[in-house]
């Protein structure tokens, strides 16, 4: 006979989350994502943190 190990409710679960997938139009945290990725020069940025 198997020998599982007991359930534990209290442990932890990770969850993968998409991002792209919860932002809904029309809200601040949409307007902010498009700002950001299209409208905001980074570029002063890219030099720091180059791979």
């Amino acid at each position: 006979m198997p020998n599982f190990k007991r359930y534990d409710y209290n442990q932890d679960v990770m969850v993968v989350i998409n991002f792209e997938e919860q932002l809904q139009p029309e809200t601040f945290e949409f307007t902010l994502h498009h700002l950001i990725d299209n409208h905001i020069d980074l570029s002063v940025f890219h030099k720091k943190y180059q791979r």
